[in-house]
């Protein structure tokens, strides 16, 4: 069968989770969710919603595994054909950003509301004659990671200010850091999240690869990364910044290069170099 749905005992437990609901306080407007994805956000926010007892109604994806791995795992119905969507509140497109206008495109309703989880995106990709937003959290997901979602901030948008509440009175059920912004905003925050996030983890991984060039283990380095991120609980990043480039140490920064094989990483490690340089002591 193409399209299967869930077995017949995780909708006994899904008629359990339903019923609890109804003595929680929820938006009258957002009282259901369909999740439109089955990658990584759309698999953490699911297991936010259940855990916070936000009634999520179906999982769709086009690749039915996938659907049907969260759909099992939280007790949701799953679908991989968009004709088999129920009605819920709520849609969140919880895709690649490639993918968020033609999925936008397909949703059977009009008389819902559909957001994306996109920080870079703007709220105008999606399309249709629905309510549209935005609930973006800002987070790196991976599926084997868990994480404690009332610190995960949660940034909104809506067309209108009632949907706008009820988005943000969703986010407050999941996180203690919901707030609303506007897509330029929100743009600028993801740009930030790549700097501390994307750009820093890849440094971890060129910092792997030159220890092993060494013929020693990244578990070395893990101290060193762990009190970096530590220490800016109690100093700014500006504060907290130390090394050669800082001290303008430029005789080990001749040295790290000497030892620097590629060509491109050495212009990135004497690029870096000079951004310290000048964050600390000017024009070079």
């Amino acid at each position: 069968m193409a399209s299967f749905f869930m077995h017949k005992n995780h909708l006994k437990k899904f008629h359990v989770r339903k019923h609890k609901l109804l003595s929680l306080p929820q938006s009258e407007f957002m009282k259901s969710v369909t999740i439109i994805g089955a990658g990584n956000v759309a698999f953490h926010l699911t297991r936010a919603f259940v855990s916070n007892t936000v009634q999520v109604n179906q999982i769709y994806n086009r690749t039915l595994a996938k659907a049907e791995a969260i759909g099992e795992a939280n007790g949701i119905r799953y679908t991989d054909k968009i004709s088999e969507l129920e009605r819920s509140d709520l849609f969140i497109i919880a895709s690649s950003d490639a993918a968020i206008e033609e999925l936008s495109m397909h949703i059977p309703f009009n008389d819902v509301m559909v957001v994306h989880t996109s920080g870079a995106m703007p709220m105008s990709t999606l399309k249709g004659k629905y309510r549209k937003g935005v609930l973006y959290p800002l987070q790196t997901f991976s599926q084997n990671r868990k994480l404690n979602y009332s610190e995960i901030p949660f940034f909104v948008e809506a067309e209108n200010p009632e949907d706008e509440k009820a988005l943000l009175e969703l986010a407050e059920r999941v996180s203690n850091r919901a707030k609303i912004l506007n897509s330029e905003q929100r743009a600028q925050m993801h740009l930030s999240a790549v700097w501390a996030c994307n750009f820093a983890n890849h440094m971890y991984y060129i910092a792997q690869k030159t220890a092993e060039e060494a013929g020693l283990g990244f578990e070395y380095l893990r101290p060193l990364i762990e009190e970096t991120a530590l220490k800016i609980e109690d100093l700014t990043p500006f504060e907290a910044q130390t090394g050669p480039a800082k001290r303008n140490d430029q005789i080990t920064i001749e040295k790290h290069l000497s030892l620097i094989k590629d060509s491109y990483l050495k212009d990135m490690y004497n690029d870096i170099s000079n951004l310290i340089n000048k964050t600390y002591h000017g024009e070079l």
